[in-house]
């Protein structure tokens, strides 16, 4: 069952951003990256990685099994923007929240996943 509580604080947008500080891949149309989601919301998210992305770049947004497409609207340094193409689903947001809020259980489950893989 989901938990109904709100995702976060709304500050000056529209829509709630959940802190994250989940690692992810951002795939550009040149490479794909290893990436930190600082934090996301239905409507786009905010990414920290190695090497600065280029405004206006189409991307994909990989957190394990949600897959997002998004154009980048902002970069500062090593950090950027993406806003997706379509919201995503609430349930998406949830499950988000729910490995931010149960991160060792979720690092465990991966471990078995990858180890599975291998066997």
């Amino acid at each position: 069952m989901i938990n109904r509580k709100p995702f976060g604080k709304l500050g000056k947008r529209g829509l709630a951003r959940i802190s994250t500080g989940l690692d992810a891949t951002l795939v550009l149309p040149d490479r794909s990256a290893n990436c930190r989601l600082e934090d996301i919301s239905r409507t786009g998210c905010r990414i920290r990685l190695g090497e600065p992305a280029r405004r206006g770049a189409t991307v994909l947004v990989r957190i394990e099994r949600l897959e997002e497409l998004g154009t980048v609207i902002w970069t500062r340094g090593m950090q950027c923007g993406v806003r997706f193409g379509r919201p995503i689903a609430v349930e998406a947001l949830a499950r988000i929240r729910w490995m931010v809020e149960h991160r060792d259980d979720q690092e465990r489950r991966a471990l078995a996943s990858a180890t599975a893989v291998w066997r």
